[in-house]
């Protein structure tokens, strides 16, 4: 039932769609007319011509949304302006436009507008990514900057380190693609920090597993146009109508979502009520705010809003170690520098690891993994750069472009970690900043996100070499490919994970791998 009225089968549903769309549009075609004439003194923001009637429905991209973003820029500049049936958008370019537009203005521009595809027929209408502003919103970002916030996060830190050392263990000459057993470990880390160390092995794996899946289905859906976000009783067709994927979709992301948000809990409220369920983020909440449904969807969220990115960034960082042996050399001895090779690194050796640091923020900018973030909606008319934004527009934020726009970078398309290493550093964005979002929208795991990627990171380039794949060369940063969604990982990654020395493998064998 996505992106076009094309892709309907031949049905008396689609003469009906077409109808429908016709009037509705109609309606929202002279609502437009009369927002511009209250609005003659500020331009529309440039973009791509429309269509009458559906705008830019037939422009809107099937896939590769982030590619196509990146065409309007060099067409129109820092801000763009589509249209899609009763959803105006803009896409902002700059920076300097997205600090003043969502963070200078948070009250009227922290808005959320997932479709009625993700929000009710998925399910996800708990989520805190997703959830509109008010006293839900504001109580979870609370409990979680309670409990991962930078006053607590290094609460967590042997949780960190064990699984780190175990994640060593794993990777002792693994060949191939290691994004799966890193999403696995940052998975093992998030559920140990988030419920604790009692909980049931079986229910952990299938945490990790349900997770996984519904972050999948997420992205698949995400960034494309549903047409039941515009005819909600389209979510009452049969699921074996031609076209019904959506239902397909949202019947099994539903499921998923009530298994993720309460299975844990349950267990959890148990192992807190006999005092055994140990340090965690859940005793945290349960003993300062109790079993509220809150707390329920606080502790629910942070799985999927913190494994997949986490472990996007770790691949962007072990990327670059493939990529750029130079670098990651010279972040071995940094760390090496540290530790004296006498000991695996610690979380709390970081503020020791500049150049590290500098690589972390690199791997960030260089083809960002997250390339689009997660749109804001604004809740008043706003007007910037003398460009008129009217209420309830998607506010898309092109983070792929921000951080490779050459007006700011210089020198976008070259991996070059210096470049926070100089004076040069207090000019630029800082691209975790980027990353992880704006106003009240920054992501409320982000310290627990970094403290792990940069962790994981540095522990793989102080602990491995990691070199190409057995009869293959170094691949070539400019030929490299990346799978389009939400996150961006390498495409066909394969590389070897090769001990650096005889004291490294000294230092694993008394690392213990439990399951």
């Amino acid at each position: 039932m996505e992106h076009t009225l094309g892709y309907f089968a031949d049905s008396p549903l689609k003469l009906a769609g077409i109808t429908i769309s016709i009037a509705v549009c109609y309606v929202l075609v002279q609502g437009l007319r009369k927002m511009s004439n209250m609005s003659n003194k500020v331009l529309t923001p440039p973009g791509p011509p429309r269509h009458f009637l559906i705008g830019n429905l037939l422009q809107f991209p099937k896939d590769r949304f982030y590619e196509r973003c990146r065409e309007w820029q060099k067409e129109y500049g820092d801000i763009v302006s589509i249209e899609l049936p009763g959803t105006p958008m803009v896409i902002l370019n700059s920076y300097e436009m997205v600090q003043e537009l969502l963070n200078k203005r948070p009250n009227s521009t922290a808005g959320r507008k997932a479709g009625y595809m993700v929000l009710e027929v998925m399910g996800i209408h708990w989520s805190t990514a997703v959830i509109q502003p008010g006293l839900p919103h504001s109580a979870q970002r609370k409990m979680l900057r309670r409990g991962i916030g930078p006053q607590r996060v290094g609460s967590h830190d042997p949780i960190i380190e064990k699984n780190v050392a175990k994640l060593m263990l794993t990777l002792q000459n693994f060949q191939g693609d290691p994004h799966p057993i890193l999403l696995r470990a940052v998975g093992r880390i998030v559920i140990e920090v988030t419920y604790g160390t009692k909980l049931p092995t079986a229910m952990s794996k299938g945490l990790s597993s349900w997770n996984i899946e519904l972050t999948e289905l997420t992205n698949h859906v995400f960034f494309k146009f549903w047409l039941v976000d515009i005819f909600h009783f389209l979510r009452f067709i049969p699921s074996w109508m031609p076209g019904a994927e959506f239902k397909r979709i949202g019947k099994r992301s539903t499921r998923l979502s009530e298994q993720i948000r309460h299975a844990p809990f349950e267990k959890a409220k148990a192992l807190h009520k006999t005092g055994e369920i140990g340090h965690s983020l859940a005793t945290d909440l349960l003993d300062e705010f109790g079993p509220s449904d809150n707390a329920m969807d606080a502790l629910g969220v942070l799985y999927a809003a913190g494994s997949d990115t986490t472990s996007a960034a770790i691949m962007a960082f072990i990327n670059a170690l493939l990529l750029f042996p130079d670098v990651s050399k010279k972040v071995y001895e940094e760390v090496v520098g540290v530790t004296d090779g006498t000991r695996l690194p610690h979380i709390s050796d970081r503020p020791n690891l500049p150049y590290s640091e500098a690589v972390w923020k690199e791997a960030f900018r260089w083809n960002a993994f997250v390339p689009m973030g997660i749109p804001h909606v604004n809740t008043q008319d706003e007007v910037i750069n003398g460009y008129f934004i009217k209420s309830g527009t998607l506010i898309n934020v092109n983070n792929g472009f921000i951080l490779s726009d050459p007006k700011v970078w210089g020198d976008p398309e070259n991996f070059r970690p210096e470049r926070f290493l100089t004076d040069e550093a207090s000019s630029l964005p800082n691209p975790l900043s980027v990353i992880f979002g704006y106003g009240m929208r920054v992501c409320p795991g982000m310290y627990l996100a970094d403290r792990i990627g940069f962790y994981i990171g540095t522990t793989v380039a102080a602990v491995y070499d990691v070199v190409p794949l057995e009869g293959k060369s170094r691949p070539r940063p400019e030929l490299a490919d990346y799978t389009d969604g939400i996150l961006r990982t390498p495409v066909g990654f394969g590389a070897r994970f090769i001990p650096r020395d005889g004291q490294t493998l000294d230092l694993l064998k008394d690392v213990r791998l439990d399951d």
